[in-house]
């Protein structure tokens, strides 16, 4: 098995060229979206601020108050569809969810959350409609068809919650035992010194993650895929613009982190 995770970045570029390639593994894949800078501008149609929190350790991330996570929902669920109606015409029976269907990813609502202020105080907020994620039913996943998940969850008291979609491609490759996670954002992998890194085991992700070079969600991508490996997940962050990206990033294109080299 494995999961294709579709950065924000390639859904609002190009997510064609991934589309185009998942056809050759709809028998053996999970795929996960995400698709921020379309819920930007579905917030700015219906005249919603977007605001980001800071957190200790320098992680950003949306405040999603009720109306945001709205504009959330319908813009997650149009990428959603979008993506089944594409594979639909290549051919390929799949099913688009979010993680509410089904009961698939559920919660728990993240009441108060710590942030870093303006003048660089940490203080404690409102945490929003967002979710730790505390299960994935990973048999519900399994293809066929193939299953496109979207990054909503549902909470035990029923509330949609947003959660972060990297987190939930690392609990679904482990829930369904993946052999590989493919992240496809819109750079070619990890670069330290100007170059990829073509190869990390583990323990080398976990020690880049203090490096300078590596900066905002590539950090928190480092650790989850130091974690995963671990496991025995190999975990690779590949270009999802390139031609046949998922085939480039599984024939050795990107940064692929491992248990051991």
């Amino acid at each position: 098995m494995i999961v294709v995770k579709i950065g924000g970045s390639v859904i609002c570029k190009d997510a064609s060229r991934v589309i185009q390639n998942l056809p050759k593994y709809a028998d053996k894949a999970v795929v996960v979206h995400g698709g921020g800078c379309l819920v930007n501008e579905v917030m700015k149609k219906m005249g919603i601020e977007p605001k980001n929190l800071t957190h200790p350790g320098g992680l950003v991330s949306r405040y999603t108050d009720l109306e945001t996570l709205k504009a959330f929902v319908m813009a997650m669920g149009w990428i959603n569809k979008y993506i089944v109606a594409s594979l639909h015409a290549l051919g390929v029976e799949a099913l688009g969810l979010t993680g509410a269907d089904l009961g698939v990813v559920k919660a728990k609502r993240k009441e108060r959350v710590l942030v870093v202020d303006e003048r660089g105080r940490q203080r404690v907020v409102d945490g929003g409609y967002v979710g730790r994620i505390t299960e994935v039913d990973a048999a519900k996943l399994a293809p066929p068809p193939l299953k496109v998940l979207a990054p909503l969850a549902v909470s035990e008291r029923g509330e949609l919650l947003n959660v972060d979609g990297d987190q939930l491609a690392f609990d679904v490759a482990r829930g369904v035992k993946a052999d590989k996670l493919v992240l496809l954002s819109d750079v070619d992998g990890l670069y330290i010194g100007g170059k990829v890194v073509p190869r990390l085991t583990a323990e080398e992700a976990e020690a880049l993650v203090k490096s300078e070079e590596v900066r905002g969600g590539m950090k928190r991508k480092l650790l989850m895929a130091a974690e995963a490996a671990k496991l025995g997940i190999e975990v690779i962050i590949s270009n999802g613009l390139a031609d046949l990206p998922i085939d480039s990033a599984l024939n050795g294109g990107g940064t692929h982190i491992t248990k051991n080299l």
